[in-house]
């Protein structure tokens, strides 16, 4: 564990075939939005893996 502190956290995941139709989803969806657009969160983490013939797991983690 990286003991890492924070006040304010979210996430967002995606399942998609490329990163743009990803992010056009989560900017399409009110919720995911809100996190991306967030100014609580100054730090964010993306992580992407092959999901095979699912097309990319797409991660995306905030902080403050």
């Amino acid at each position: 564990a990286a003991h890492i502190r924070y006040m304010a956290a979210g996430e967002n995941l995606a399942l998609a075939r490329t990163p743009p139709m990803a992010h056009t989803g989560l900017m399409n969806s009110p919720g995911h939005r809100a996190n991306i657009l967030n100014r609580l969160y100054g730090r964010v983490g993306i992580g992407i893996i092959d999901g095979g013939r699912h097309g990319l797991m797409i991660s995306q983690e905030f902080r403050n």
